[in-house]
């Protein structure tokens, strides 16, 4: 039983290491892929974009700063000395986006530079996305000439930081934007195909209460695909379970005719056989008494007094297999305390133990017989098959009160046998054999139940049959 839960938990788990393998990881694996690869490609794409956008933008930056370092240098070069020059310089070049002024000395010092960003970068230092986009560095010079004379050089350097970090925060929001919008369309599609496969949870569940023997129909569908499903289903449930009911109704006259059989058979074994090997036992004491030892008669005599014996043992080893005797003589706890130090005597390397309250009392026939059984068989099982070397027996009878706080209460008390082992346990691929499913069906006739657990080591087999009381 605990490995079919652990089974069933199992098989209710969607989302395990195989969940690529189920119908609900594969919904969303395709479209999850497919947004991803969406996002990919789009960025991909406005990356490559933007790439002649910056060139454009920077050939036009350069052209504009051509025009205005030629215009400047004009301006300067009839200034008086070369400070003042390179001041007037510094004065009248205006910072240009994208564009980057540095004045350079004649003997190669750098002056001063000009632009927005107010130095450019190191190339190893930027990030990696914009050195993925930052095209060919574009550098002119000019000679700044005063009177004639070549006092330094203007050098005008494409710079695109700006750019670059306007298009990067750009796709940093575009990124954002369609990476919020796939995850809301995720979880959308979660909750829709999760709505949509709850129809066939409800049909796996509906499988495994089959298995469980509990035939109760499932919910309308309202999935159009599945209604057909469900409805061939429910016919199919309905079909099982009064084919359960007509198996147990069977069974259930089977075992009442095989116990009016069994109780008439030893009747008549009783009642015909008994008398009639007792008087053979008698006439045989008579031979003997009357005739010579030694003589072919009496030994004859002899002969026919030791086969009455056995005839009158095996009745009643079959007597107790058909209808317990000393059940009936002695009721069922003086019958299992005989059975008991039977047992004993049989089976002396096995130590046993009978646990039975003072008060208890036995409880209806077809009860009786019911544990009787139940506790022949188990202790047989416990021998033949568990190698045991401890069997416990337990009877005992619990009350329950469903009604309490009622005027009038009805209580329900279960009479409760147990039995114990410390054996090897149960094999792998257990299947309960005809001993057990018999005595299963006895206990179901009655309305109880017949449970068997592993102990770690051994087993317990218990039988629960309840009692109605006032």
């Amino acid at each position: 039983m605990a490995k079919r839960n652990r089974e069933t938990s199992t098989a209710h788990h969607l989302f395990t290491t195989h969940s690529f393998h189920s119908l609900r990881g594969q919904l969303m694996l395709i479209p999850t892929a497919l947004l991803i690869l969406g996002l990919i490609a789009t960025i991909s794409v406005v990356l490559v974009e933007a790439k002649g956008r910056i060139a454009a933008e920077i050939t036009s930056a350069m052209e504009l700063g051509h025009d205005l370092a030629a215009s400047t240098l004009r301006n300067v070069a009839g200034a008086s000395t070369q400070a003042n020059a390179f001041e007037q310089l510094e004065r009248n070049l205006p910072r240009v986006r994208h564009v980057q002024f540095e004045l350079v000395a004649s003997d190669g010092r750098l002056i001063r530079d000009i632009s927005l960003q107010g130095g450019l970068a190191q190339p190893d230092a930027r990030p990696w996305i914009a050195r993925l986009l930052a095209p060919a560095s574009v550098e002119q010079t000019f000679p700044v000439v005063v009177h004639g004379v070549e006092v330094g050089h203007l050098r005008i350097l494409s710079d695109s930081a700006n750019e670059i970090a306007e298009i990067v925060g750009e796709v940093k929001l575009f990124a954002a934007a369609l990476s919020a919008l796939g995850l809301l369309l995720i979880g959308g599609l979660l909750w829709t195909v999760r709505r949509a496969l709850r129809p066939v949870q409800a049909l796996a569940d509906g499988f495994d209460r089959l298995e469980c023997g509990d035939y109760r129909p499932i919910a309308p569908i309202t999935v159009l695909e599945l209604q057909r499903v469900a409805h061939q289903f429910n016919h199919l449930a309905q079909s099982l379970q009064q084919a359960a009911l007509d198996n147990h109704f069977l069974i259930d006259k089977l075992l009442s005719l095989q116990e009016e059989e069994r109780k008439t058979l030893a009747a008549d074994l009783h009642d015909e056989f008994g008398p009639m090997l007792f008087g053979v036992r008698a006439d045989a004491a008579t031979i003997l008494k009357s005739v010579s030892s030694g003589t072919e008669v009496h030994a004859r005599a002899q002969s026919i007094n030791a086969l009455a014996d056995g005839m009158q043992k095996a009745n009643y080893r079959i007597l107790d297999r058909l209808r317990p005797l000393v059940l009936e003589q002695m009721g069922l706890c003086q019958a299992l305390r005989h059975q008991v130090n039977s047992w004993r005597a049989t089976y002396p390397h096995i130590t046993w133990s009978l646990d039975i309250s003072p008060a208890f009392t036995d409880p209806a026939e077809m009860a009786s017989l019911t544990l009787y059984r139940a506790a022949q068989e188990s202790a047989i099982n416990a021998v033949r098959h568990a190698h045991a070397s401890l069997v416990a027996i337990r009877l005992e009878r619990h009350s329950v009160c469903p009604l309490a706080g009622a005027i009038a209460i009805s209580s329900v008390r279960r009479v409760i046998l147990s039995v114990q082992d410390d054996g090897r346990g149960l094999p792998d691929g257990f299947r309960r054999g005809f001993g057990l499913l018999g005595l299963n069906e006895r206990v179901r006739q009655l309305g109880g139940s017949l449970e068997i657990r592993e102990l770690h080591p051994g087993v317990a087999i218990e039988v629960t049959i309840p009692e109605e009381e006032q």
